[in-house]
């Protein structure tokens, strides 16, 4: 399969030099683009300005009236070529610039639109240089690729936008992909990028895993990176041998050689209808045995904005986290336990005057309803997501919802105080939340009877017994610790043919919070329950559990003044 090495070169270097030339002549330049059927100006477009020898001077996007100006330009012969992604490349003659001109030419691109449906996407098996048809594909393919790359690389040298974006880092479960926890930051302001990378030369030199005083750095390319001469130098393209799910072209690269450093592998999906690239994802090759997974790597997206210019509206680094362990022998096993991510994600762009380009829905959420035991919305249930402080409460309809969550799966959290005091803590349920979508996720509390299995659990519980929980309160609502619950009973029985009576009664303390259990009580049986704290007594309340009831639950109100001196 071919290697495409340091194509349009001239263009691509252009990318790292100021818009203004190094002369200090006051030649100016000014381009405009219109479309050659409508007249219409193009918004966008690539316009290079190029010299007789071919070496591009500047490169710029037009604006909304379809401009380009370059100043500073030198004295003598020069010529513009314009592109635009999924259209023909189309140049001007060659003009003179003389001293202290304004030359104004006009560019009228070609309607002619490059597509790629259709494109026969099979693949050799090895990226190396060939000829022929399906290396002129693969240029094809890569030029398109390239006008997103060169705008983008544009569009941060500008540094024309306010940014809102949102940092995040999370550990992830290597089992499960659940997220154990995440914290994030938030940023509002002018910035020249919201992702950047570090210079392609000490990539490829250092490689794309450094080493930072014991600490290793991973790093993922970005625009200037993927289009430098050294990197398209130590690396081949080949097309994906089949499109991806959602019908884009891949265009897969991987390193020519093994330099002894670690490296990037993978493709840039290309959509074939517009020919725009999508995103671009790789893994990391040259990795120790034990850090090596499928699911080390990254992800960068592109997006074009109304006005042209392209940014990369989402990023992420996926790394190993590698954990030690040793088994009976004594032998010490190594393998990745966790994934720590980094990412980023831009929720908003505007213009420095202002103007917002549209907010960009990277995000997703959790919302659904929180229903009883019989299937009555509850209120006031605290729902979160484990691993982050973000938390909310159900309405009075039951309805929750978390919003602005990254893409990951997680592990969502429903609490009950009036079951947590109660020792029932549900376990979280896992729900998958994908980019610009709310996924649903109903909750139904326990009911009584597996609240008290619970509340008893590892407790010895006799046969022919029932469960009786509950919670002191005062009269704000609030649980009592420390006060003193009674359970009296009667029992009656028939030792020598006399009816006699035993008066019977338990005793405990509450928590904390208010809560108290009995796991082994009577059923059947006539039960008087109070409680006390110091000379303040509840009303007695009566009940008569039946045996084929797991138990009760109950709430005691204590009269005012029921705090013990010294709890908090």
């Amino acid at each position: 399969m071919t290697v495409i090495r340091r194509p349009n070169s001239a263009i691509v270097a252009a990318l790292l030099i100021a818009l203004t030339s190094q002369h200090a002549s006051a030649q100016t330049v000014l381009a405009r683009v219109l479309d050659g059927e409508s007249g219409q100006p193009v918004i966008g477009a690539l316009v290079h300005l190029i010299a007789t020898e071919g070496q591009a001077q500047s490169s710029t996007l037009t604006d909304d009236l379809g401009r380009a100006l370059f100043v500073g330009v030198p004295d003598g012969r020069m010529h513009l070529r314009a592109e635009m992604i999924g259209q023909a490349t189309t140049e001007t003659a060659l003009f003179l610039v003389g001293h202290g001109e304004t030359v104004s030419r006009e560019i009228r691109m070609e309607t002619s639109a490059i597509l790629l449906e259709g494109i026969d996407v099979s693949a050799s098996e090895r990226c190396e240089i060939r000829g022929g048809e399906e290396g002129m594909i693969v240029a094809e393919v890569w030029n398109e690729a390239r006008k997103a790359l060169l705008a983008a690389s544009i569009t941060d040298n500008r540094g024309l936008y306010r940014y809102e974006t949102m940092r995040y880092d999370r550990d992830i479960d290597a089992e499960t992909d659940a997220v154990l926890s995440e914290e994030r930051q938030r940023r509002d302001s002018y910035m020249r990028t919201p992702f950047e990378s570090k210079p392609a030369d000490e990539l490829v030199e250092g490689g794309f895993i450094q080493d930072d005083g014991g600490a290793d750095i991973y790093y993922a390319p970005d625009a200037a990176a993927l289009l430098s001469d050294v990197f398209l130098d130590t690396h081949c393209f080949r097309l994906a041998e089949a499109p991806n799910p959602q019908g884009f072209i891949g265009l897969e690269f991987e390193p020519t050689e093994d330099r002894g450093v670690p490296d990037i592998r993978g493709a840039m999906w290309l959509d074939p209808a517009t020919a725009e690239l999508q995103w671009l994802e790789y893994s990391y090759t040259g990795l120790n045995r034990e850090r090596r997974s499928p699911r080390v790597g990254g992800r960068v997206e592109f997006r074009r904005m109304p006005d042209g210019s392209w940014i990369v509206p989402e990023w992420w680094i996926r790394m190993p986290v590698v954990g030690v362990s040793q088994d009976y022998q004594g032998n010490r096993n190594t393998r990745i336990v966790q994934y720590h991510q980094t990412g980023g994600l831009v929720l908003d762009v505007r213009e420095a005057g202002g103007r917002g380009l549209g907010r960009l829905a990277r995000t997703g959420g959790i919302e659904g309803v929180v229903r009883d035991s019989l299937g009555l919305p509850l209120q006031g249930v605290r729902v979160g997501v484990v691993g982050s402080n973000q938390e909310v409460y159900s309405n009075s309809e039951g309805r929750y919802s978390i919003t602005e969550l990254p893409e990951g799966r997680y592990r969502v959290q429903f609490l009950d105080e009036r079951l947590e005091v109660m020792g029932y803590v549900s376990d979280p349920l896992e729900r998958d939340v994908v980019q610009g979508e709310m996924s649903w996720l109903e909750y139904v509390t326990p009911s009584v009877g597996d609240v008290l299995f619970e509340a008893c659990r590892g407790e010895v519980v006799a046969d022919n017994t029932v469960r009786l929980a509950g919670v002191v309160v005062d009269e704000k609502g609030q649980g009592v610790p420390l006060a003193t619950v009674r359970v009296g009973y009667t029992r009656f029985r028939l030792p020598t043919g006399t009816i006699l009576q035993d008066q019977s009664w338990m005793e405990i303390t509450t928590t904390r919070e208010g809560f108290f259990k009995f796991c082994g009580v009577p059923p059947n049986t006539r039960l008087t329950v109070d409680a006390g704290l110091g000379e303040v007594m509840s009303e007695q309340a009566i009940l008569d559990i039946p045996d084929h009831e797991t138990g009760r639950m109950l709430t005691i109100r204590l009269p005012s003044g029921t705090r013990p001196s010294g709890v908090m």
